[in-house]
């Protein structure tokens, strides 16, 4: 199959503060940067002669900081169009919070996920509102969301963002978010996985208490033998210890961090500072709306307040655990190289593909000036040189077919504009206007109780009626069984059992009257206009001593 994303981008040439993020941390104060069928031509001081080819192009005034594109390490996305969950106490370990021992789980996020995910209007809708999310948060890449059908087959999704599981572009390797069950529960199979072609995402030791930590440790399946390669990107790790990190980086394994998540639901997180002393490569997820930030914007803030945490608790430090510099490499620089992307992309250099975001304001420090920056102070966002989302008057004067843009009205800051148009658009979404899957998705989740007893009443099987034609659905994580895992599940160790190490999922596969009796809100695209979200932050029963109010403060 051709690459998801052609190189077909528009010509143009764009000015503002220039933050490559290159080795070099280098930061032109006034730059322009060329950009041509989707690459990055050239970046230079806005004083300097256009390159060969650039004469007649005149660069359109960002009127801020132009950065890489924020790279997603993980993400849920399809359960992004929920509202964030008000978590009802503090839990240990990931067993504790979902399936049957907690029917708030089922009521207000599997249960409604399965609804909407085998409807055949709502589901494209999902797709299409995630991703015009992650744009307007200043995120180019994400996992992606995995649809299947009643026939069996089963595809990722090829969507404007860019999906690190489906690129079919061998500059940019295909990563895994799932492994096989039987290489799950196999300590060899599973280390046989990891001594394959491809990354593997995968969730690990989730949590605080020691069974979560075990999870990890069941790794060691002979003493001194590890499963962990370069390949293994572990997910949370929030229960490692400092020895463990050292280990995990010794193999050449690595990390995403989710500290919001992991704060709402544990009350604690990775011990980042163990971390960086490891020197373990460290990406940034915003891991789903249910208990994480809008995107990976929002996350750089819950990631500068859990690392100013870190450093309060131990005032020998004297400095800060993490730079906003630090913060900033993490969602560009070093989430490219974990996946073996930074010949490409993670910085703005000659050669290098056009993904970037556009930052309101040239001022003050320009790594904290993002780690900063509001959601409504985006102003461009660019996915291979094709401007995705923006200002109104920016995405007019780059867009070259202005029929090609959709002004959006609701849910979004003023004045602004998406382009969603894409010739490799996949099928079950092209065509959709963000405010139609808005509106459906309104709808959808307004009626949830009456949807779910009409499936019931009809029969409805997994992706439709039995003997129906094939109609795509949404994969969901972690509801039915689909023969592979989001993490490995090696046996704890010194368990004569065998019992496996890690979490219980219990999620029934089949949608229960009881499960969806509430109508829901569609969550909003941005914190800064979302005041319930704002609020439920504050208010937060696992939330460190007013870090959800101070990470309130800063969305907006």
């Amino acid at each position: 199959m051709p690459p998801i994303d052609t190189l077909d981008g528009p010509r143009f040439a764009l000015r503002g503060r220039v933050v490559t993020m290159n080795a070099r941390d280098s930061v032109l104060e006034d730059g322009v940067l060329y950009i041509d069928r989707g690459v990055i031509d050239a970046v230079l001081p806005a004083i300097a002669a256009p390159p060969e080819g650039y004469e007649d192009v005149v660069p359109a005034e960002s009127g801020g900081t132009l950065y890489p594109g924020l790279i997603e390490l993980h993400n849920h996305l399809a359960y992004d169009v929920l509202e964030l969950w008000q978590v009802p106490r503090r839990f240990t370990n990931r067993s504790q919070w979902g399936g049957s021992s907690n029917p708030d789980y089922g009521r207000l996020v599997t249960g409604p996920m399965q609804v909407l995910g085998r409807d055949p209007e709502a589901m494209p809708a999902v797709v299409r509102y995630v991703e015009a999310k992650a744009l307007v948060n200043g995120t180019t890449t994400s996992q992606g969301i995995a649809l299947f059908s009643n026939a069996g087959s089963r595809r990722m999704y090829r969507g404007v963002v860019r999906n690190i599981e489906a690129t079919d572009d061998p500059a940019l390797p295909e990563a895994k978010s799932r492994i096989a069950d039987v290489e799950a529960a196999d300590a060899r199979r599973f280390l046989a996985r990891l001594q394959g072609p491809n990354r593997l995402f995968l969730h690990l030791a989730e949590g605080v208490d020691a069974r979560a930590r075990k999870h990890f440790l069941a790794l060691e399946f002979e003493p001194g033998r590890w499963a962990i390669t370069d390949n293994l990107v572990g997910i949370h790790c929030a229960a490692l210890t400092a020895e463990d990190f050292g280990v995990l980086a010794g193999h050449g394994g690595s990390m995403v961090w989710s500290p919001l998540s992991n704060l709402l639901l544990y009350g604690g997180t990775a011990d980042i500072a163990a971390a960086k002393a490891a020197g373990l490569l460290i990406g940034l997820g915003s891991d789903w709306s249910v208990s994480g930030s809008k995107g990976l914007l929002g996350e750089l803030k819950a990631a500068r307040l859990a690392a100013d945490l870190a450093a309060e608790r131990d005032p020998t430090r004297g400095g800060p655990v993490l730079s906003d510099r630090e913060l900033v490499v993490m969602a560009t620089r070093d989430a490219a190289r974990i996946l073996r992307w930074d010949r490409v992309l993670g910085s703005l250099e000659p050669g290098k593909r056009a993904d970037l975001i556009a930052v309101a304001g040239a001022a003050g420090d320009p790594y904290g000036a993002l780690v900063g920056a509001r959601d409504v102070d985006i102003t461009l966002v660019a996915v291979d040189g094709v401007p995705r989302y923006g200002t109104t008057r920016l995405m007019e004067a780059l867009t070259p077919d202005p029929g090609d843009l959709e002004f959006l009205a609701k849910q979004a800051p003023q004045d602004r504009a998406v382009q969603l148009r894409q010739a490799s658009a996949d099928p079950v979404v092209a065509g959709l206007t963000l405010a139609d899957a808005a509106d459906r998705l309104t709808a959808a989740l307004a009626t949830l109780p009456a949807r779910a007893a009409r499936e019931r009443d009809a029969g409805t099987a997994l992706g439709g009626p039995i003997g129906s034609t094939p109609r795509w659905n949404l994969a969901l994580d972690e509801i039915q069984s689909t023969g592979s895992e989001l993490r490995h599940r090696l046996p704890l160790p010194h368990s004569a059992a065998r019992t496996p190490s890690g979490p219980v999922i219990d999620a029934a596969g089949e949608v229960a009257e009881e499960d969806v009796s509430d109508a829901l809100e569609l969550d909003a695209l941005t914190a800064a206009l979302h005041p319930d979200f704002l609020e439920s932050l504050r208010t937060q029963v696992n939330l460190p001593p007013s870090y959800g109010t101070r990470l309130s403060g800063l969305l907006t």
